[in-house]
């Protein structure tokens, strides 16, 4: 700021001999503005709605995420926060229930996967089951949305909610956000061809995958961020004596679907000269896992059970190395918490999930059973010291939400000089 800026402090004329007139600032002396993440946040709460249709009845990453998201959001002050879901809000958030064609509806699976040219025309066109609830949960939720005025949107609701949110927009200045929690290159530039006004990624490398199929996206990178605090290296592990579990013991967390992969997960640890794998999740192939555990591992080399979120940093203590070889991950939160408790990781090898490891965990090819046990091996005796502690320490969950309260503050903030 110069002394001719309006806004620039006035000095008064100094009558004492000898005295000098302070000299202008010159462009590198001058304070730079404040960036978006600098701004002071409104008093009045800002109005935000997530349309999440999965909440209260999935505990998918994705779910846990936005939950916690809003959580922190309502508790660092500014925000009012509105959860559109199937399922309820848990408290102390507010909610509204949608209705929505469930994606595991039998009826609709079975028309889905009844022949493979009909599973690809259906594809083709986004109306598989995870899209149809998504487009149902978007129609359900487009009267309240419209009458509301809020002050933006967070929308996970297939294209209807993309053409929604575009109404929207044109009609009352509702800017809106696509959090890409998938993976697909074909599903997130689909989404994000709908221009919303900021597609939020985690990695870099799904920017760019972002990008080459939606060239004029508004793209932010924001990497999801782990408490710090509940999980870490000095936590209480859970109690596994009397379950009679082999060690070492290797740990896998997820939705137990075809997905994830838990059974190259089992077929690896088969391998291995001991040691057990525990797996904590549930889901449809869970009866399946089960069933190839038994005859490949055998007793005292496998648990699977559910435990609540709030015990898994318990159990990755208990453990000695993770693993998830799932096919894809938009980020993979579960590495960054077993990291923050001090436990190393063998992952898919792909871009994000070296990115997310760094030198806290080996990447390899799990569909090659020799190569996965091999990776596990090297990694139950590689001395990793604190380096897994060291590279979740780069993803702080605090750091995450205030991006997040940045970005919705700012996009509000320019729907108001609209209006």
């Amino acid at each position: 700021m110069t002394p001719t800026d309006p806004g620039a402090p006035r000095f008064p004329p100094d009558h004492h001999a000898g005295a000098q007139r302070p000299l202008p600032l010159t462009s590198a002396q001058r304070p730079l503005p404040l960036t978006s993440a600098q701004r002071p946040l409104p008093i009045t709460p800002l109005r935000i709605a997530f349309v999440m249709p999965g909440i209260g009845v999935m505990t998918r990453g994705a779910e846990v995420f936005v939950l916690d998201l809003a959580r922190a959001l309502e508790q660092r002050g500014g925000f009012a926060i509105d959860i559109f879901s199937r399922g309820p809000a848990p408290a102390p958030l507010s909610g509204q229930r949608v209705r929505a064609l469930p994606r595991d509806t039998a009826a609709v699976n079975a028309i889905y996967g009844a022949t493979r040219l009909g599973r690809k025309i259906l594809d083709t066109l986004f109306l598989d089951p995870l899209n149809l609830e998504w487009d149902t949960a978007a129609l359900s939720a487009a009267p309240a949305l419209w009458r509301s005025g809020y002050d933006a949107i967070v929308m996970e609701g297939g294209l209807v909610g993309g053409w929604l949110c575009r109404l929207l927009r044109l009609a009352h200045g509702t800017p809106w956000i696509d959090i890409a929690h998938g993976n697909s290159p074909k599903w997130e530039g689909a989404f994000a061809r709908q221009r919303p006004d900021r597609v939020v990624v985690f990695t870099a490398a799904a920017a760019e995958m972002v990008q080459a199929r939606a060239p004029r996206a508004a793209i932010e990178v924001i990497p999801h961020g782990v408490d710090l605090e509940r999980f870490r290296p000095d936590v209480a592990p859970a109690d596994l004596h009397g379950l009679g579990l082999a060690r070492p013991i290797v740990l896998a967390a997820g939705s137990v679907d075809p997905h994830k992969r838990f059974d190259l997960a089992v077929e690896a640890v088969a391998r291995l000269e001991t040691g057990s794998l525990v797996v904590l999740g549930d889901g449809e192939s869970a009866p399946a896992l089960d069933a190839l555990a038994a005859a490949r591992l055998g007793p005292g080399r496998y648990l699977r059970k559910r435990v609540p979120r709030d015990a898994m940093a318990q159990w990755y203590a208990a453990a000695d190395l993770f693993t998830l070889p799932s096919r894809t991950e938009s980020f993979g939160l579960v590495y960054l918490e077993a990291l923050a408790c001090g436990r190393a990781a063998v992952a898919t090898d792909d871009a994000v999930r070296r990115e997310v490891l760094g030198d806290a965990g080996i990447c390899c090819t799990v569909e090659d059973p020799l190569d996965y046990a091999r990776a596990l091996a090297e990694a139950l005796v590689r001395p990793w010291g604190n380096r897994p502690r060291r590279q979740a320490e780069r993803f702080p969950f605090a750091r995450t939400v205030d991006a997040y309260a940045a970005l919705l503050a700012a996009l509000a903030a320019r729907r108001r000089l609209r209006r």
